[in-house]
């Protein structure tokens, strides 16, 4: 599978390194495209193809499926212009800056047999997939209460100045919820579904020299009357990553490495009803789970992306699954505009036509010359 990717920053040559050490299936990395095209001068030595410009690769010929690792903005016009070329494409993540941009990208598609996907890597990681085999066999039960705490993505005020689309609304169309804790929301949705009303009060600025959101407090209402909270924060070290997931039937407890669930003999809310003990509560069994497996997530994402190009594979994440992310972090920051609850669906227009306000008077953030460190294990972006 020849592979081409356009970015080349700090995710795109984790994606390079991935695919030039054997990481992805039988792929081969044929040609990149980023700018300036002097940074693409380790690849030319390698004799791989280098680009100024995405479309320039896009119509070379020399690949047949495309990485889009550029800043969000980006996403929507190289997206398309990818997928109406007729190529295979794997989109970092988020999927765009809002749903209205989403859905012009899947729009794109030109055929059924083509793929399209999304680089949601956490949806890999073992812990998680645990918890999503418990709900998935109903070991809780019906959803009464979700609380997801995520305020590990600490981020010093030098990692907004290392690009200036970083935290502006141009750039990327938001902040925390729209970079780092869109890996919790894609997995919140993943794991118990789409809430029906969403209420939330988002901080712009608060700890940061940044225009976009860096605070997040998020109240859920769910289809079923279940109810949630979303806390999300880049201004707390060392943070916490918790979770909470209540069911009439148990609860899962879970840190993003090590999960707990709590299973009770019978329904809660039946034994609440014919219990004739006035302190008395289920018997309760208890199943952990911890992983020592090591996960290069990236990899795993982009060598499912190669297989189901094939028909050998299922994809990780379709890029239609993208939407539900953008749409949930659009509808926090959207409730903090307008101080009001908001209705799922979101109304993709309306909030096109709010947010393209922002943007409008978005800056481009100061880069800061001085050399930065990069732990490599610890960026996502």
């Amino acid at each position: 599978m020849r592979i081409g990717i356009i970015g080349l920053g700090n995710i795109g040559r984790v994606h390079a390194r991935n695919i030039q050490n054997g990481l992805v299936g039988d792929a081969q990395l044929c040609a990149v495209a980023n700018q300036p095209i002097e940074t693409l001068d380790d690849f030319r030595e390698q004799g791989i193809a280098c680009f100024d410009d995405a479309g320039k690769l896009i119509d070379s010929g020399e690949v047949e499926a495309v990485v889009v690792a550029v800043p969000p903005a980006l996403h929507e016009p190289i997206g398309i212009r990818a997928i109406e070329s007729g190529m295979h494409v794997m989109i970092e993540k988020p999927l765009a800056r809002h749903k209205a941009e989403g859905q012009r990208i899947l729009a794109a598609l030109q055929r059924e047999d083509q793929v399209i996907a999304l680089m949601m890597n956490q949806r890999t990681n073992p812990c998680f997939l645990q918890i999503k085999a418990w709900m998935n066999e109903g070991a809780i039960g019906t959803l009464q209460r979700v609380c997801w705490t995520t305020t590990n993505w600490f981020r010093p005020e030098i990692y907004f100045q290392t690009s200036p689309w970083r935290a502006t609304w141009q750039g990327e169309g938001g902040g925390v919820l729209m970079n780092q804790a869109t890996h919790d929301i894609d997995m919140l949705q993943w794991l118990v579904g789409m809430p029906s009303s969403v209420q939330a009060h988002c901080s712009f600025g608060k700890y940061h020299d940044i225009e976009v959101e860096d605070e997040v407090f998020a109240y859920f209402e769910f289809p079923n009357g279940a109810r949630g909270q979303f806390v999300a924060s880049t201004g707390e070290s060392p943070g916490v990553c918790r979770v909470e997931i209540v069911g009439d039937r148990g609860t899962i407890l879970s840190d993003g490495k090590e999960a707990t669930c709590i299973r009770t003999s019978e329904s809660v809310s039946r034994y609440s009803k014919t219990t004739d003990e006035m302190f008395g509560s289920p018997d309760r069994s208890t199943e952990s789970y911890a992983s020592s497996e090591r996960v290069n997530q990236h990899a795993t994402v982009l060598d499912h992306f190669v297989k189901a190009i094939r028909g050998e594979a299922e994809l990780i994440a379709d890029a239609s699954e993208g939407i539900h992310a953008i749409e949930l972090a659009g509808a926090m920051i959207y409730s903090t505009w307008i101080d009001a609850p908001v209705a799922l669906p979101l109304d993709a227009a309306a909030y096109e036509k709010a947010i393209q306000e922002k943007i409008a008077a978005s800056k481009p953030r100061n880069v800061n010359p001085v050399t930065v460190k990069v732990d490599m294990a610890r960026s996502f972006r």
